[in-house]
């Protein structure tokens, strides 16, 4: 058994660990390249609950900063921050650009408060104070349209002056220069928390554009969110769709999902067998949350060094039974009466082949198989291919539910025999 777990399936996947990805990644990193130039270069990636996307926003995050040749040379002041729930835009902004302000120089920092006294506070920026004024009407068209230009006045105002920072060198304690960066990136994940994210295109958009326009168009912005929060970010301000490339991340394909269980086994130096690995990798319906909890799991079962089928057969049995109490129980109900969705995912799960809406339909296992379908969906739990085939969330998922209906059936067939006797 390995000294330590490479995999951990609670956290994101540190950099030096991460496969995959591998297009898009460069094409945000070969984009990013544009910004050391003043052109801003902004990203919106959305996909499903546990596809990757904070790891993919991390892994970018940690190329932008580190300058290394074999990574596009990229060395852009960068800021990570998760959104948390009900918060604004403008808060959203300002926790970002302090984010930012914290990696710089003292004095190139006190440098800008002295333009920009008013909008500093205690030892920090503050952005949209006029937002939480007493008294103040947001309700009011004119009062939030008024706020708006406000928050992307003042964050304006902050990033200018940052990015033209960048150019300044500093002498250190040593007699050497710091090096200058080449511009700014501002991460934003977990979009869906944020209050008004119709609001927030507009601002985005109008920051970037006057930034580009005043010649300081060393921005970019990453977003990260759901298929939902993108059409919300989108739904006033359709024209900020140009000021975007928009990504959607979807499931890994087999020689990914292989390539981040081999990085991992090499980690601890265990060995494994090609064939077992062939045969079971699907099983994670190419989930990278999926992957790295079969990871996990495979590095504490296995005991001489060796990842074979056994190993690879006790661990899809647990994690399956693991996953009904954790992941999955928000998607199905487990041990428990089945509705009508859950009826649904059981035949979806005993089936050989995907089935479409019409032959579920035909099947009466509820009353109403088009609503409840969009559920199913909504929560993550189904998604439909070009060909309008219903396919379940992982073949993970598929093992959990088929494991539940065996369950079922064996408690049915224990109280048949108890009746009986």
């Amino acid at each position: 058994m390995a000294d330590y777990n490479p995999f951990n399936p609670n956290s994101v996947v540190t950099p030096s660990l991460f496969a995959g990805r591998v297009e898009q990644v460069k094409e945000i990193c070969q984009k990013l390249t544009q910004v050391k130039h003043g052109m801003p270069a902004n990203f919106l990636i959305f996909g499903e609950r546990g596809i990757g996307k904070t790891a993919l926003a991390k892994l970018v995050g940690y190329i932008s900063r580190v300058n290394d040749k074999g990574f596009y040379s990229l060395n852009l002041l960068t800021s990570y921050y998760i959104t948390e729930q009900g918060q604004s835009i403008s808060s959203v902004l300002q926790e970002s650009v302090n984010k930012l302000t914290d990696q710089m120089d003292k004095t190139l920092v006190q440098d800008m408060v002295g333009r920009l006294g008013k909008l500093f506070n205690n030892g920090k920026f503050q952005i949209g104070a006029f937002g939480s004024s007493v008294g103040v009407d947001l309700s009011s068209k004119a009062t939030k349209s008024a706020l708006d230009i406000t928050i992307k006045d003042q964050t304006v105002s902050i990033l200018s002056n940052i990015i033209k920072s960048l150019n300044k060198k500093v002498d250190t304690s040593d007699d050497t220069q710091k090096d200058t960066q080449d511009g700014v990136l501002i991460i934003i994940d977990e979009l869906h928390n944020l209050e008004d994210i119709p609001s927030a295109a507009s601002i985005l958009r109008n920051i970037i554009t006057t930034l580009d326009v005043d010649g300081l168009g060393k921005i970019a912005f990453l977003l990260i969110g759901y298929e939902e929060d993108m059409k919300r970010f989108f739904s006033v301000d359709s024209s900020s769709r140009r000021t975007f490339d928009i990504k959607e991340l979807g499931v890994m394909p087999i020689k990914d999902a292989k390539e981040v269980l081999t990085k991992g086994f090499i980690e601890v130096s265990v060995k494994w067998d090609e064939d077992a690995l062939n045969r079971n990798i699907q099983v994670a319906g190419g989930y990278p949350h999926s992957i790295q909890i079969l990871g996990h799991n495979l590095i504490e079962t296995d005991k001489d060094g060796l990842i074979d089928q056994n190993d690879w057969t006790q661990v899809i049995f647990d994690t399956a039974l693991d996953l009904q109490d954790k992941e999955f129980s928000t998607m199905y109900t487990f041990k428990k009466k089945q509705n009508e969705k859950d009826k649904i995912l059981a035949t979806l799960a005993g089936a050989d082949n995907p089935l479409t809406k019409t032959e579920l339909k035909k099947l009466n296992l509820s009353k109403n198989v088009y609503r409840c379908l969009q559920e199913l969906k909504a929560a993550g739990a189904i998604k439909e291919d070009d060909e309008e085939k219903i396919h379940l969330h992982s073949q993970l998922f598929r093992t959990a539910i088929r494991f539940d209906v065996a369950y079922r059936r064996l408690v049915l067939k224990q109280t048949t025999d108890q009746a009986q006797v």
